[in-house]
């Protein structure tokens, strides 16, 4: 196999898709960093932490072709395309994790492959420090929860 690290280290400008070897063996090395990430928007209750979606779920999501795999050499980018009854089509973060020096470094490519999709903004949700780490970017609203069993 073609030197994978030095090809994420490189960043390609096209996500791991289904045919690619290295597919789920990356995905398994990233896997601590997918979960991260989704345990930061869990449901947590009475000592128990709810994700939205597991391990199943997420390469599901990938394997489907309903989720894009990003792998670095040290961090993690998943997205999807979300397109709107108005014709608005948004590449949305849906998870990232890793290094963070890495991550900014690999947004431009990611936008950049958005665009090239059609899509008109990229999307991403998480904590507001995501805010001050990627430039151009601004908050459009809050996420709320509460816990319907206090």
């Amino acid at each position: 196999m073609v030197g994978l690290r030095e090809r994420t280290a490189s960043v390609e400008s096209n996500p791991l898709s289904v045919g690619h070897p290295a597919l789920q063996s990356e995905f398994e090395r990233c896997w601590p960093w997918i979960e991260a990430s989704l345990e930061f928007g869990a449901y947590k209750h009475n000592g128990k932490i709810w994700p939205t979606h597991g391990k199943k779920h997420v390469w599901d999501r990938i394997y489907s072709g309903r989720a894009f795999f990003w792998p670095g050499k040290d961090c993690v980018f998943i997205t999807e395309f979300i397109n709107s009854p108005t014709g608005l089509k948004s590449h949305h973060n849906w998870l990232a994790g890793g290094d963070l020096d890495e991550i900014k470094s690999m947004m431009p490519v990611i936008e950049a492959w958005g665009k090239k999709h059609g899509c008109h903004r990229q999307l991403g949700s998480g904590r507001r420090g995501w805010l001050r780490a990627f430039d151009g970017y601004e908050e459009i609203g809050v996420r709320k929860q509460k816990d319907l069993h206090a």
